[in-house]
Formats: structure tokens, C-alpha cells, sequence
């Protein structure tokens, strides 16, 4: 008996910290590099949808809208950048990042650029967190390729740096029947850089499972860049292209502008 017991005890110590193994590694961060995707998903197994939307209504370039002053406006160009999207387990702990040096440029004028295909751990989620805007190491890295390339027309040339967001339009309120703003900003006091945590919609939870792909929609309410907290009036303040508080100010507000619309698994 004795024998037996010194046969097992190096079995049941080894099983014991393989199970331990398990239970920390659900608390750590999880990220693309660190993580073994299966040969099914490297592709991608989530695909991310932005819609751009005024209040509920879908946007339509050139089409009349009303903001929460009642002041009405049509809308030319809408964009903004994402990166540093993690998918989020609440229940567990369990945080999944993407790669942090991958950026997207979500354009509403491009159909193509609104959909980003993701490769993500299979697991459970039920919050979605991603950077709106441009980390400061790209920003002082000059001129780049791909979403980041000047040519997409979100980099400041006269002030090294990149635009966040960018939106345009038309106003009749706003002293020159237009308005534009471009929001930037990486250094303090004047950071821009934004990163807003989505709950799902109530009851839903993203499941995600090998050789399936599943999707998530995203809505970005354009009314949200003119209040709450802070009033951003045609005929007050109908420009804003250079970093300080006013970009600060709408930044702010803009940061709250994005619902989880739906959760789709397959």
C-alpha cells in the first residue's frame, strides 16, 4: 500500500498544478501574439461593422438632419481611426487584445473600410473596448503606409500629427454655411485619444467558436459631437482644426457616441 501511495502522490501533484496552471492563465490578458489561433480562424473569426447614424436614423451624405439645438445640417465626410481593439469576458476576467500596431481608418464614404475582420480567441464576451484615434508613437513617426498614409487625408503636414476623427458638413446657422472638425491632439494637456467600453445589447453575449465567424455591429451617432457634456452650436463654434480645449471639449463628447447594435454568432 505504502508503494502504491509513493506511485501516485508524483501523478497527483503533477495533475494538481497542470489544473492550477489553467485556473491563473483565465486571468491573464490574451493577445494575437501569445495566443495559438487555430489553423480555421487565422484568417479572422469576427467581423467588427461600424453604421454611421443620426440619432437612429442611418446617415446619407447630402441629406438634411436636426441636432439637439434644432439647428439643421447636411454631412460630407465622416472618419475616424480605431486600433487597440479587445474583446472582454466581465464574469471571468478574461481580456482579449488585438495587435496594437494595427490601424483602421473607418470612413463612411468607403463601403469597404467599415467592416474590420478580426481573428480572435474562441470564448465568450460581453463588452467590446477600442482607441478612437492615433497612439503618440505614430504620431511623431512621420509619414506611414496603409491606414495611417497622408494621402487619406487625416494627417496634419503644418503640425505634425494625425486627425482622430474628422467630420464635415453644411450648416445655414453657422456664419459660413459650413462647418469642420478635425480633432487631434496626442500630447497633454491637449490628448484626444479616446477609448470607450460597449456593453452588448441586453441578454446577448458574443460566443465565439472555432470554424464559425460571427459579427458584431457597431453604431457611431453623429448628434453626439454636439452635446453632452459640452454645447457645440453652428453659429457658435462651427470650426475646429487645431488641438486645445475646444478639440478636447468635442472629443469628449464624440467619445460617447458609439452602441453595440447587435451581436450576431454563428
Amino acid at each position: 500500500m505504502k508503494h502504491s501511495l509513493k506511485r501516485i502522490i508524483p501523478f497527483l501533484l503533477a495533475a494538481c498544478l497542470f489544473n492550477l496552471s489553467l485556473f491563473t492563465s483565465c486571468k491573464k490578458d490574451y493577445s494575437v501574439e501569445d495566443v495559438p489561433i487555430p489553423p480555421v480562424v487565422k484568417d479572422h473569426n469576427l467581423i467588427l461593422k461600424f453604421r454611421a447614424v443620426v440619432d437612429t436614423i442611418p446617415l446619407e451624405f447630402g441629406k438634411n438632419y436636426t441636432n439637439f439645438f434644432k439647428q439643421s445640417y447636411t454631412v460630407k465626410t465622416f472618419k475616424f481611426y480605431v486600433h487597440d481593439i479587445e474583446m472582454i469576458n466581465t464574469d471571468s476576467g478574461r481580456v482579449f487584445k488585438t495587435s496594437a500596431d494595427k490601424y483602421y481608418l473607418v470612413d463612411f464614404a468607403d463601403s469597404t473600410s467599415t467592416s474590420i475582420k478580426l481573428s480572435i480567441l474562441p470564448f465568450q464576451y460581453n463588452r467590446i473596448s477600442f482607441m478612437v484615434g492615433v497612439d503618440s508613437a505614430r504620431n511623431v513617426s512621420g509619414a506611414q503606409t496603409g491606414a495611417l498614409d497622408p494621402a487619406n487625408g487625416m494627417f496634419w503636414t503644418w503640425n505634425t500629427g494625425y486627425i482622430m476623427a474628422k467630420l464635415e458638413g453644411n450648416a445655414p446657422t453657422s456664419p459660413s454655411g459650413t462647418f469642420e472638425y478635425h480633432i487631434g491632439g496626442f500630447k497633454e494637456p491637449d490628448n484626444v485619444i479616446k477609448k470607450p467600453t460597449l456593453l452588448f445589447p441586453f441578454g446577448q453575449t458574443l460566443d465565439l467558436k472555432p470554424e464559425k465567424t460571427s459579427e458584431i455591429t457597431v453604431s457611431a451617432n453623429i448628434n453626439s459631437w454636439f452635446y453632452n457634456p459640452h454645447d457645440i452650436k453652428f453659429n457658435q463654434t462651427p470650426v475646429c482644426t487645431t488641438p486645445g480645449s475646444l478639440a478636447k471639449q468635442i472629443a469628449e463628447n464624440y467619445s460617447k457616441m458609439f452602441t453595440v447594435d447587435s451581436v450576431i454568432n454563428q
